[in-house]
């Protein structure tokens, strides 16, 4: 507590405000995530839809508190806020459904990734309906509040209904969550609310494993713990047609011909092309490491996409490697993709000791992709041979 704080004064709502920002960043950050290329792999749909099953749990105790406790005492000392706060009330309840909603597809998504379209839909229509709430509340109904009750019966609702019902743990997550990419006036006033010891400890223990499920779910570079890069893109263009690519790309046996590293691929399972499902193993060697991965096709649209994800084993690493191959009027753009999946903290710090040049693989990554071109380009030349 400040030391000029006035208890018997209006009471400082902005903390409402701030709560309200923490809803709205992370609604929109699910969406984005949800509607960018590529799709959330498996680890981080499942991260997306705990969180959101969270969010509407938090969001359900939010309003609970203000119905029950909080909008009652106003309505008992300020007559001329019930019409106003009739209409809280009413647009609590119409967001009831879009919320139920919102955990009914976010399960449906936690158990399968083709429940992502009907949970972003679900998204925009939550949002549609609570976003100008939110703002409403802020403008019209927290200068009421403030003007009506004091900051002492404040901080004794926000004590009874809003922190005592929670865990140690619960209240940490929800501190973290609230003042996460806040701007720094908004995170003192939120963490000055907290007693010396437990905000030392949610500011230099908890945050970390507020951080690691963060990144779980967003798998944003703000958030990463990984010295390695999380994915990548480049691209060139060939003469080639896309057809001529293909052949060269789409049988891994020859992957030696252009990849910097590695050097050597075979098919498994007594597979021999290239079909979804169908697995090979590569080989790799930089310096004096070697390694080499199992990968098992994903997603195959031949002469246009091919997708593989590496399986790290017993390391836990697993990469997606995607090459999408687009026609252009002189030939074909070839465009590489790859995203890290996941990767181990130890085993990043690992290869940044073993392997320091898969911190910076541009022009590694750039130089694979223009062998293939003039591989595929050379191909196609003499497949059609002189005019």
């Amino acid at each position: 507590m400040n030391a000029g704080t006035d208890l018997e004064g209006p009471a400082d709502t902005r903390v409402m405000g701030i709560v309200h920002s923490a809803l709205r960043r992370d609604l929109a950050r699910a969406r984005d995530t949800l509607t960018s290329w590529p799709a959330p792999f498996d680890a981080q749909r499942i991260a997306i839809a705990d969180h959101l099953l969270w969010m509407m749990k938090f969001l359900h105790h939010h309003h609970e508190s203000e119905d029950n406790h909080l909008y009652p005492l106003v309505r008992l000392r300020n007559r001329n806020a019930c019409p106003l706060l009739d209409e809280m009330n009413a647009d609590h309840q119409s967001i009831v459904p879009a919320m139920e909603r919102v955990e009914e597809v976010a399960g449906a998504y936690r158990d399968s990734a083709e429940a992502k379209d009907a949970t972003v839909a679900a998204l925009d229509r939550l949002s549609k309906l609570l976003l100008p709430h939110l703002e409403r509340e802020e403008r019209q109904m927290m200068p009421i509040v403030s003007a009506t009750i004091t900051e002492a019966e404040w901080r004794k609702w926000d004590e009874e209904f809003n922190i005592k019902p929670l865990g140690p743990i619960e209240l940490f997550d929800e501190g973290l969550f609230i003042v996460d990419d806040a701007e720094p006036d908004d995170r003192r006033a939120i963490v000055q609310l907290v007693p010396a010891i437990p905000r030392w400890l949610m500011l230099h223990v908890m945050i970390k494993r507020y951080r690691r499920a963060a990144f779980r779910r967003w798998r944003s570079a703000e958030f990463s713990p990984l010295k390695s890069p999380l994915g990548g893109r480049h691209e060139v263009t060939t003469s080639a047609s896309p057809e001529a690519v293909w052949n060269v790309l789409a049988d891994v046996t020859r992957v030696r011909e252009w990849s910097h590293e590695c050097h050597t691929a075979r098919w498994l399972d007594g597979a021999s092309a290239a079909s979804v499902g169908a697995r090979f193993r590569g080989s790799s060697k930089a310096g004096f490491v070697r390694w080499s991965r199992t990968c098992t096709v994903t997603e195959l649209d031949a002469p246009r996409q091919m997708v593989w994800v590496t399986d790290g084993g017993i390391y836990g690493d697993n990469t997606e490697w995607r090459f999408v191959l687009e026609p252009t009027d002189s030939g074909t753009r070839i465009v590489q993709s790859y995203r890290i999946l996941n990767l181990p903290t130890w085993f990043d710090r690992t290869i940044s000791l073993t392997v320091p040049a898969h911190h910076d693989r541009r022009d590694a990554l750039q130089g694979d992709l223009v062998r293939l071109a003039r591989l595929a380009d050379r191909e196609d030349a003499s497949r059609i041979g002189p005019n």
